[in-house]
């Protein structure tokens, strides 16, 4: 159950904001406890990460990012180390760069403060810590950047074998202690803690936070020195915190907390005068906890916490602003709510320079980072839905019909394209602003179509959830299988893993599929996870069974690579083709097809282009040879049905090219082409290498995908390649060429990896309608979110470390994806 709250203005406002989430590629538990907004437009952000390893990994966590919310960088204070560490705090320093707050523990008890400096991308100055009697466990609660440029510390002392209590610090600008002060009680007090502390403008400090009493929170005011003036205690319910404090706009004091019975929690504000005695305390929205307050231009507060009833609903959480008046009047009120995790919380609020606010926090475990504007609003529009089969035909949702998994859905409004991506049941969600947007669904071909592929919707209103599901129909009934092959790398004298990728994309069942596999003739085909038959001549077919529609598998062979008949940088091509083959409708009937064969035939390469359509050639086209990575010759060639045309080069140790347009009395742009490497040798006594990927391979038709590598010695495990690799030293593409991106990684960490994230950002010139993923290592989930982002998920992983198991240590992704229509040539990618 979600609390919803449901606002209606008479009134039209554009939200100038964003939410931005930031998934952690370790798979742990996430969170943001501060924000602070940067010189440059953009925000610095400080939380923890807790890796779930086993062993006690927690890592004070830093992130910068740019006026949007996007990450320019990230940073773990000890990442690796066994550490129970958490961010507390970060300031931005006057001369550049950060300071970060905290506390470290190598053991999650003897804890003590820390303080980093950083530079401006994250690097680690200096670190101190700190702790009462520079040994008892000492936490941080609060702090407060002082009038001379250095710190006034604050937290508590909780050691069962002697005195507890609260304990104060104040540091310079380069972290050396000035003076310390110590408020203990005997026994073991529980939770002695001040949770926050301000400097005032006469030098001395005010402090909230419990006291001598865990039940009982106080103002407690200090002079410079830290010496006591006074303290005063508040008691509104069984359990009552305080956990933010700042001097009020008109005199005196304004805090805020919560207040606890059986209700539940209950948001507290509480404003005293100059000696902390009341005047006034409000409530605010049941169910909630004050974490952060602080003064608005206008006279009034905004408050951030979280909306949560533990003894109710123990999975539902909310975050939320709070703007109330100087007399403690509520304005507004605004949740932050993921309806798909339901699981939000605000640690902090900050002002920034456009009257909005930087809020902080996490959304289900995950870091979160929110920009509002001075209302409150950000982004909070859902537009949320479904693509189904609609198998009654009639254009609307009944149960049981199925959900279209990993579809894209494409949403224009508001001068931003942005995609989202269908999961296993087919929902999609997307959080956008107010105005008119436009929702298309892209069909992964054209077998299929939908009762409305494009909807216009009109989003007025604030906090509103609009549905547009989309009734997925057929145009025609016959499968249409597609199938990619990877491997993440080959090694001469090892066995190599590479994964068969296989999707059934068209409409009905794919019956008695199977996959064809040639293999490079050095390689040699050592296992496999599914039954195969050798057909002969290093060409094995391996049994599918039925593939239903829009369904996926792959499965796992490892082949050999030789040692002695090869040379390191050698190109090696595994090509695989799937059945059945055919389509509904023969587009390619009644036309001229070209296929292209290079070989190598002892002294001599010999080059073939044949006519196996069923019409001759209506015109002259050309084909092209390259030599290495020079046009070699261009020349025209027209073929009758079933004509072969052959010309022959010496085998000098060359690579050589065969490129012919595969339709040629078509408008198309569709080649094919067939390369041969290492066909006798040159004058050296050796053969040119790294030319057979430098532009794009072409198979010969759909159905089939070759995957040519450069066997390896020393590698980075950890990667990111493109292919093509283009030609000559600034990588050269055609215009239009999609591109091939395959992502590498390893786990070279000291326990297992139970979840592994690889999030790409896809360039501004490349087209997030146009991906497609392909083969991997290990199943994954995929997904398109925001103006261009990437993610694939591995879940459930258990991606061992390297020196424990290194061969399985190791993983990867592929994916290819189309250039942006009219893409400038000299465009860099």
């Amino acid at each position: 159950t979600v609390l919803a709250l449901s606002l209606l203005f008479s009134f039209t406002l554009a939200a100038q904001g964003w939410q931005r989430t930031y998934p952690d590629t370790s798979g742990s538990l996430a969170f943001f406890r501060e924000a602070k907004p940067t010189p440059d437009g953009g925000y610095i952000a400080v939380g923890s990460r807790n890796l779930p390893t086993g062993a006690i990994r927690n890592y004070l966590h830093l992130m910068k990012t740019d006026a949007n919310g996007e990450q320019q960088w990230a940073y773990s204070y000890r990442e690796g180390e066994i550490r129970s560490d958490d961010g507390l705090g970060v300031v931005v320093a006057a001369d550049g760069g950060y300071y970060a707050l905290g506390v470290t523990s190598a053991d999650g008890w003897q804890f003590s403060m820390l303080l980093l400096r950083l530079n401006e991308m994250g690097d680690t100055l200096w670190s101190k810590t700190y702790a009462y009697q520079d040994t008892l466990p000492t936490n941080l609660g609060g702090y407060d950047v002082t009038d001379d440029g250095g710190f006034i510390l604050t937290g508590s002392v909780n050691n069962p074998d002697s005195t507890t209590g609260v304990y104060l610090l104040k540091v310079d600008a380069a972290g050396n202690k000035q003076w310390d002060q110590f408020y203990g009680w005997p026994g073991n007090n529980p939770y002695p803690a001040l949770e926050d502390i301000v400097q005032l403008d006469d030098g001395g400090y005010i402090a909230t936070g419990q006291w001598d009493s865990y039940q009982t929170p106080r103002l407690v005011r200090f002079d410079a020195q830290g010496d006591t003036l006074w303290t005063r205690a508040y008691q509104f319910s069984t359990y009552d915190e305080l956990w933010a404090v700042r001097p009020a706009h008109s005199g005196g004091f304004i805090a805020c907390g919560s207040a606890t019975g059986f209700a539940g929690y209950n948001a507290l504000v509480i404003r005293t005068d100059d000696m902390g005695n009341e005047i006034w305390h409000k409530f605010h929205a049941l169910n909630t906890k004050a974490i952060d307050i602080e003064l608005t231009p206008d006279g009034g507060y905004v408050l951030a916490g979280s909306l949560d009833n533990y003894i109710w609903y123990p999975s539902t959480t909310s975050g939320f602003l709070i703007k109330i008046d100087d007399n403690g009047t509520l304005l507004w009120h605004r949740n932050f709510t993921n309806p798909v995790s339901g699981f939000d919380r605000l640690g902090s609020v900050e002002l920034t320079s456009d009257g909005g606010y930087i809020v902080a926090g996490e959304s289900r475990w995950n870091p979160f980072l929110a920009k509002t504007d001075g209302n409150g609003f950000s982004v909070t529009n859902w537009l949320q839905g479904k693509a189904f089969r609609d198998d009654t035909e009639n254009c609307s949702y009944d149960d049981g019909e199925a959900g279209m998994e990993e579809w894209i859905v494409r949403v224009e409004g508001g001068g931003l394209i942005q995609y989202a991506t269908t999961d296993d049941e087919g929902a999609y969600s997307l959080l956008v602003d107010t105005g008119d947007y436009t929702l298309t669904l892209l069909p992964p071909n054209a077998l299929w179509t939908a009762c409305e592929l494009s909807v216009d919707v009109s989003l007025q209103n604030f906090y509103d959830t609009t549905r547009v599901d989309f009734a997925v129909a057929t145009l025609a009934d016959c499968p249409l299988m597609e199938v990619d092959v990877s491997v993440p790398f080959l090694r001469r004298c090892f066995d190599n893993v590479y994964t068969i990728q296989y999707c059934n994309e068209g409409t009905v069942t794919a019956e008695n599929a199977a996959v064809e596999v040639m293999l490079d003739p050095y390689l040699s085909l050592a296992s496999a996870e599914l039954p195969y038959t050798s057909l002969g001549n290093n060409l094995y077919s391996f049994e599918l069974g039925d593939v239903p529609f829009d369904t996926c598998g792959r499965f796992h062979f490892t082949a050999y690579l030789d040692c002695d008949s090869t040379v390191l940088g050698q190109t090696h091509c595994v090509e695989a083709h799937i059945l059945p083959d055919s389509l509904c409708f023969d587009s390619i009937t009644n036309m001229a097809l070209i296929e292209v064969e290079t070989l190598c035939e002892g002294d001599s390469i010999r080059f073939n282009l044949r006519n196996v359509g069923d019409t001759d050639m209506n015109n002259a086209a050309e084909y092209i040879v390259i030599e290495d990575d020079v046009m070699y010759m261009t020349t025209p060639f027209e073929l009758s049905a079933g004509e072969a045309l052959q010309f022959s080069r010496p085998a000098n140790g060359f690579t050589y090219r065969l490129e012919a347009p595969r339709l040629p009395d078509s408008n198309g742009n569709e080649y094919v082409s067939s390369t041969v490497e290492g066909c006798g040798f040159n004058p050296g006594g050796s053969f040119s290498t790294g030319f057979v990927n430098q532009f794009t391979l072409f198979p010969g038709g759909g159905f089939t995908d070759i995957e040519c590598r450069e066997n390896i010695g020393a590698y980075d495990p950890n990667d990111k390649q493109a292919l093509p690799v283009g030609y000559n030293a600034e990588h050269f593409i055609k215009p239009g060429t999609d591109i091939e991106y395959h992502i590498r990684f390893q786990n070279t960490g000291t326990d297992t990896a139970f979840t592994v994230v690889v999030r790409d950002t896809l360039s501004e010139w490349l087209d997030p309608a146009g991906v497609k993923p392909g083969a991997s290592s290990h199943d994954y989930r995929w997904e398109l979110s925001g103006e261009n982002v990437l993610t694939f998920t591995f879940e459930h992983i258990m991606l061992p470390d390297s020196n424990v198991n290194e061969a399985a240590s190791h993983g990867f992704a592929k994916f290819l994806i189309s250039q942006r229509p009219g893409n400038p040539l000299g465009t860099r990618i």
